[in-house]
């Protein structure tokens, strides 16, 4: 029976990781230094994957606004392969313990598929529900590292990647030496973060019984029409994420919605319709300024605006309301009325 070390150190399975991660990132000065006896390099990775030899790189580090400011650490474009090439085989595996709640970095998903699939069930609730959100604090900072390995590894059909994995994941020295974290920009931090926080979706469905929970990535949104049930989930998920999982969910990212508008990826949607949040609108229109003070050229002007009226229609179903501007009503003592119920 083949492992998995040998699939992920197979040749063929690192020439296509080699072309999934050279996607869009032709100009990159890491692709170019690559390219050249790209045969070669990659039947070296191969051998050193193989024999668990294989030695991850530093990373570089920047800052995005995005719309808060992040600390993003991007591999080298040699270690982006080996973490397209482990992602390839893992990915699958780890999918199948994903609930149906769970939108983030999945095929056939992502931000749009979460916002129709919330703006739909709630189109069925109809105004009479009650909504809660909830935002994991420095979610990939809070990574506790031991756990998460002994997670992913328990998971997989054999142990051939144990020692890469761990490697891995300690590989920022930081994170590594406080025990908690994984960079912001792997394409693995995302399958992994992922795969950590459903524990969480687990304990909330084990409650939920009319309502549902709408989960992307740290972002979980919890709605029905029984309010206790849903602050009852909702409180079960907060001490989950505490206890179990090292992380926190403070009490101001802890937001009762009722019936009102829910701000969700980007847009804001209710009962009636959506609308996009304003702050993404002033976001398109500083960036079309900006390009058009440094006179960039018109197919990427154009690229940009086609993007983004893309991006902000939802398909027909979804019909249009540009009149959901309720106000968010504040937390109002909700914690210590609900507190003792789990």
């Amino acid at each position: 029976m083949t492992t998995l070390l040998e699939k992920v150190s197979d040749i063929d399975n690192l020439f296509h990781a080699y072309r999934d991660c050279a996607r869009g990132k032709r100009q990159s000065s890491g692709y170019y230094k690559t390219l050249f006896s790209i045969g070669e390099r990659l039947s070296i990775m191969s051998e050193q994957i193989a024999s668990n030899k294989y030695k991850w790189r530093g990373y570089r580090h920047f800052y995005v606004v995005d719309p808060k400011r992040r600390l993003v650490m991007a591999a080298p474009f040699q270690d982006r392969i080996v973490h397209h090439a482990i992602h390839r085989h893992i990915e699958p595996i780890l999918d199948t313990h994903l609930s149906d709640s769970v939108y983030a970095c999945r095929h056939d998903r992502g931000n749009r598929f979460a916002v129709i699939s919330l703006l739909e069930y709630i189109k069925e609730l109809g105004p009479r529900r009650f909504c809660m959100k909830l935002d994991v604090e420095k979610c990939y900072e809070s990574i506790h590292l031991k756990t998460l390995h002994s997670k992913v590894t328990s998971a997989l059909p054999d142990r051939s990647l144990d020692k890469i994995l761990w490697e891995l994941i300690h590989n920022h020295p930081e994170y590594a030496a406080r025990g908690y974290g994984i960079p912001i920009g792997n394409l693995t931090s995302q399958l992994f973060a992922n795969y950590y926080m459903s524990g969480a979706d687990t304990v909330v469905h084990s409650i939920l019984k009319k309502g549902r929970l709408f989960r992307y990535m740290d972002d979980l949104v919890l709605v029905g029409p029984d309010k206790d049930e849903i602050m009852q989930a909702s409180w079960a998920a907060v001490h989950h994420v505490q206890d179990e999982l090292k992380m926190g969910i403070p009490f101001y990212k802890m937001v009762p919605l009722g019936d009102a508008p829910i701000p969700f990826l980007g847009f804001v949607v209710d009962h009636t319709g959506y609308r996009i949040l304003a702050r993404n609108r002033r976001r398109y229109s500083k960036k079309m300024t900006r390009l058009q003070k440094i006179k960039a050229r018109p197919s990427l002007v154009a690229q940009v605006q086609q993007s983004f009226e893309a991006w902000k229609v939802l398909p027909k179903q979804a019909e249009v309301s540009v009149q959901v501007r309720r106000k968010i009503r504040p937390p109002k003592q909700v914690e210590f009325e609900y507190e003792n119920r789990v």
